[in-house]
């Protein structure tokens, strides 16, 4: 699966059987483990893991000044795969040789509630993050272990979606180096692009009780976190009920800290005029690419004609985020208003 696909991509689907997934994951990790360089680097990720909880100034201080973080910050199904994919080439690198796991958002986990799930134990979500970004920064070491620096640095791009819900901790961590790059599209765009890569918009246009998809999960918990149960989402229209994801992100990537005195902040709309300028001059500027011309930013530019009601819907949501962006001096993009 080509994680940067922009255009064609699909769900891929929850495992038929969860526990013979969970078995072959754990055998693969004991595989690795009992390898010299497996126990060398999970040892190297714990280490890590103890100096970020202690807030070990030295470590912290090594991964600030000797490495340049690029992290793109978007909703889902807002181009943040386009930019982290085109910025991986603009920096040397073929984003089909890096693993999901390491350019995409799933993983260092994060998310609203504090807490959550690990191995049937109720643990604080802080933990899970932290530990998974220690684990992520020694990975990205030993996988990146052969890359040049470019532009005076060994720059690390990464997708962060859920970075906005623990913007603090992956500011200071990663450091004032970091370039923080942030993607914005109109509702109704976003939704109907997730309901098309999820298999459609449900027959009787409610939002699904079960999610079809990581992204549906996420707009469920939107509810819950609010006080809502999964019964009462599912009687919802799906883009009321995607609406209110959009709004909830929206919001905590300006109060959470992820745009509020972020100096090393671009904003873009999703729009192939900004998008595809926006690498331009990050090709430019490394000076390391083959082809120095952008890849296609594509835009479908139905969704307004399919959905004009969604459309109405959306304006309040919009003008309301745009104030709020404003009052922590930030301006939501105005091609936001376009919907592509």
């Amino acid at each position: 699966m080509d994680w940067g696909d922009q255009v064609t991509e699909k769900m891929n689907g929850r495992p038929a059987d969860l526990g013979a997934f969970a078995a072959k994951v754990k055998s693969a990790a004991n595989r690795a483990f009992n390898t010299p360089i497996g126990r060398s680097i999970a040892l190297r990720a714990y280490n890590m893991f103890g100096d970020l909880l202690t807030g070990n100034t030295q470590v912290i201080g090594g991964i600030q000044t000797t490495r340049r973080y690029v992290v793109v910050v978007s909703a889902p199904r807002h181009g943040g795969s386009y930019l982290t994919k085109e910025l991986y080439r603009a920096t040397g690198v073929d984003h089909k040789m890096v693993p999901n796991f390491l350019a995409h958002d799933g993983y260092p986990d994060g998310g609203p509630f504090w807490y959550n799930m690990s191995d049937g134990l109720s643990v604080p979500a802080t933990r899970t993050t932290i530990q998974q970004t220690a684990e992520w920064l020694i990975m990205s070491d030993w996988f990146f272990r052969d890359m040049q620096p470019v532009d005076g640095y060994k720059t690390f791009v990464k997708k962060g979606t859920k970075m906005v819900y623990h913007a603090n901790f992956f500011q200071e961590t990663f450091g004032p180096l970091t370039e923080w790059v942030v993607i914005v599209r109109h509702p109704v765009a976003g939704c109907v692009s997730l309901y098309e890569k999820a298999g459609g918009l449900p027959e009787d246009g409610l939002f699904p009780t079960r999610a079809r998809s990581v992204i549906e999960r996420w707009v469920m918990e939107s509810w819950m976190r609010d006080g809502f149960t999964p019964k009462q989402v599912g009687a919802m229209p799906y883009f009321t009920a995607y609406l209110h994801y959009w709004m909830r992100y929206h919001q905590t990537m300006a109060v959470g800290g992820m745009v509020r005195g972020n100096r090393r902040m671009t904003v873009l709309g999703y729009h192939p005029d900004q998008a595809e300028s926006f690498i331009k001059g990050q090709l430019n500027r490394y000076g390391v690419a083959s082809n120095p011309n952008p890849e296609k930013f594509y835009c479908s530019g139905k969704a307004g004609k399919l959905h004009p009601d969604w459309m109405a819907e959306a304006v309040p949501v919009v003008a309301d985020m745009r104030r709020l962006w404003s009052s922590f001096g930030v301006e939501l993009p105005r091609v936001v208003d376009e919907v592509l």
